[in-house]
């Protein structure tokens, strides 16, 4: 594999910000801009249960038109109608752009859930003519569920994140299986299709890697990814215990085919988000930047802070 150099020598510096959304906000989106703002989406937790995962999420909307000082925040996408599949909450949004509208992939999970029942989590998407919404779900059920019994994602796929490449369409998420729920283990694998709203297969592949919360984007002629988690299972918790474990290490990872993935460098990550510069401006890491979850304690007190790329010695 092909490795560019720049990436041996990548760091991550925190960009100062003001309006970030702060404590009970986390899971944020990819970037978008749009007619002179940056666009953020991100999950909202019921006030009353500041960590419940899943339950009672909503997707909500900030934008900056410098990505320097943001807005007041807006909903952006609720949870579904009685009886619906995602009924119970929605979160972790992942927006793009294509054939002239806005598509959202999400999480979704029914009325009822909790984290120790046996209730689905998958995904879907809406759709928008502009990233102002209103985002109006395209189907009556999830465009990719929990795999067959036994497989690696057998019990809950989520953590979406859309994009075109090599002329289809690929959807990278997370899946966890019924015999391994720890999120400190849980894999990524991706789903294939012609279109964005689908068919999608699962790659004969499946996982590719590791990961929790990761992001995965165009760079050059291949894909970078942060995946969330640490570099060795069972080594350095973060989505249990103590997210300021020192044990183990984050890498920034490349990959020319979207399956083997290779570590360029140490690199701190969460949950993240980033923005892909457009056209020739792509092809220089240093114009790249992200959002990512800190904590202001062991686990809670999350809140959103931006960093750059750049490069040692810089």
């Amino acid at each position: 594999m092909s490795v560019p150099q720049e990436l041996k020598h990548v760091c991550r510096v925190i960009h100062p910000t003001q309006g970030l959304p702060a404590d009970n906000n986390h899971d944020p989106s990819n970037i978008v801009f749009y007619k002179g703002r940056y666009y953020l989406w991100y999950t909202q937790h019921m006030r009353q249960e500041p960590y419940g995962h899943f339950a009672g999420c909503k997707i909500m909307c900030v934008t900056s038109p410098d990505g320097e000082h943001w807005g007041e925040p807006a909903d952006a996408l609720l949870p579904g109608a009685a009886g619906s599949w995602d009924e119970g909450g929605v979160l972790t949004a992942n927006v793009v752009y294509t054939d002239g509208r806005y598509y959202m992939w999400y999480v979704g999970v029914p009325k009822g859930y909790s984290d120790e029942n046996e209730l689905p989590r998958s995904c879907s998407w809406a759709a928008a003519a502009t990233p102002d919404g209103p985002f109006v779900r395209g189907t009556r059920m999830p465009a990719i569920g929990p795999g067959a019994p036994g497989e690696w994602d057998d019990f809950a796929v989520d953590d979406i994140t859309a994009l075109y490449w090599k002329g289809e369409w690929r959807i990278y998420y997370k899946g966890t299986s019924r015999a391994q729920r720890d999120p400190d283990l849980t894999q990524v694998g991706f789903a294939q299709a012609p279109s964005i709203t689908g068919p999608y297969r699962r790659n004969e592949h499946n996982p590719v890697i590791r990961g929790h919360a990761f992001s995965v984007w165009p760079y050059q002629n291949g894909l970078l990814l942060l995946t969330g988690l640490k570099d060795r299972a069972h080594e350095g918790y973060i989505y249990r215990g103590d997210w300021n474990d020192p044990r183990g290490k984050q890498y920034l990872y490349y990959s020319e085919d979207g399956i083997a993935f290779e570590p360029c460098c140490e690199f701190e990550n969460r949950a993240s988000g980033i923005f892909v510069p457009p056209g020739e401006a792509a092809q220089d890491i240093r114009n790249y930047w992200g959002v990512t979850v800190n904590t202001r304690n062991a686990h809670l007190g999350r809140y959103i802070e931006r960093f750059d790329f750049v490069l040692s010695g810089e």
